[in-house]
């Protein structure tokens, strides 16, 4: 991956929101997906924030939600499936 990005969705931040409970989510891309799978994550309600990054994962996602139960559809259901990505790492805020 030639730099890092940064990727505001323009929704609201911390604070700003009723959603209580963050999550990081890890994501791991076949290369020259990125982009791809960038542009999909974006259109996900629950996601703040997207950036892509270097290391051992490719794309880093902020998630916010209202319950425990919100964030598995959106990992495994949505994000998981995407074409491209082949492992996903969620960290939860506590």
């Amino acid at each position: 991956m030639s730099g890092m990005q940064k990727r505001p969705t323009g929704r609201p931040h911390r604070g700003d929101s009723t959603k209580s409970l963050r999550a990081f989510v890890l994501i791991q891309t076949l290369p020259g997906r990125v982009g791809a799978i960038v542009g999909a994550i974006e259109r996900i309600k629950a996601v703040r924030e997207v950036d892509t990054v270097t290391g051992p994962y490719d794309i880093v996602v902020h998630l916010e939600v209202e319950d425990l139960g919100d964030i598995s559809p959106v990992v495994a259901g949505t994000i998981g499936g995407l074409k491209g990505v082949t492992r996903t790492t969620t960290l939860l805020c506590v």
